[in-house]
């Protein structure tokens, strides 16, 4: 990129998604070579989770499992984002939070994190998820306290 804002927070939300592998990529290269702080956001949604897709609510015990594995995961991930992507241990962050994620990447997030820029990438979801439930990408755009960049990962520099 050769022009970049003066950003100094920039939070990145990922989900596991490829959209959010490339997101995450943007996100690191924006940082590189700055003293900008990497916030790196998963937001689990308890109404989506269920198991196997039955419909049936999850209990205590499986959320408790859910948010161990999702938090080995987040660690595990900046720790490859320090290691190989050469970002100073002190740039990067991460963080877990339960909720809708469209609030919280949009507002709840950077309102208390004073976060400047927003990268998302754009979902893998087919036409009737997103017409269900809404774009997140779509959503934190309009809805977003500061800039939002989305990134789709079709860059031939990719």
């Amino acid at each position: 990129m050769a022009y970049m804002m003066n950003y100094k927070r920039i939070l990145v939300a990922v989900d596991g998604s490829q959209g959010s592998r490339y997101a995450l990529e943007d996100a690191v290269n924006l940082v590189k070579g700055t003293t900008t702080r990497l916030d790196v956001l998963r937001v689990l949604d308890l109404n989506t989770l269920e198991y196997g897709g039955a419909g049936v609510a999850l209990d205590g015990e499986r959320i408790y499992e859910i948010e161990q594995e999702a938090e080995q995961e987040m660690l595990r991930l900046r720790k490859e984002i320090v290691e190989e992507k050469g970002l100073d241990d002190s740039q990067v962050y991460v963080h877990l939070r339960f909720g809708n994620p469209k609030r919280i990447i949009a507002r709840e997030f950077p309102q208390e994190y004073k976060s400047n820029l927003i990268v998302l990438g754009y979902t893998g979801r087919n036409f009737i998820e997103r017409v269900m439930m809404g774009s997140v990408a779509a959503y934190v755009t309009r809805e977003a306290l500061c800039d939002v960049l989305t990134c789709k990962g079709n860059n031939e520099t990719k």
